[in-house]
């Protein structure tokens, strides 16, 4: 894919408060984004809707399926714990060439040696 942005669901959510900036790429969400997002909403199918009419959302395929499994095993063997949904993200922007911009780094430095590239 490439030629775009992932972005992560802390980025998301500063963007609808009116925080940040988005950059001019294309911007992508996966579908864990999507799904953090809408249920801390009151009404989910309006938030569903407008997010799916803004972004392009990815959603997880047998490539970033197992890139997020080999990266757990990984992480797991050498005794790092990230969360499920972090290593699911991570690997969907590892799979797509799509840079992930996040606030979040402390979580997601831990997944460069995979490949992660963070924007």
């Amino acid at each position: 894919m490439g030629k775009g942005v992932l972005i992560d669901t802390d980025i998301l959510i500063e963007y609808v408060k009116g925080k940040c900036e988005l950059p001019s790429e294309q911007v992508f969400i996966t579908e864990i984004t999507l799904y953090e997002f809408i249920r801390g909403t009151k009404d989910v199918e309006k938030a569903k809707r407008i997010l799916e009419e803004s972004f392009t959302v990815i959603f997880h395929d047998n490539e970033t399926i197992r890139k997020a499994s080999e990266i757990w095993i990984s992480l797991r063997r050498s005794g790092q714990i990230v969360d499920d949904r972090d290593i699911l993200i991570a690997a969907a922007s590892m799979s797509r060439k799509l840079p992930l911009l996040t606030g979040n780094k402390k979580h997601f430095e831990r997944l460069k040696p995979f490949g992660l590239e963070i924007f």
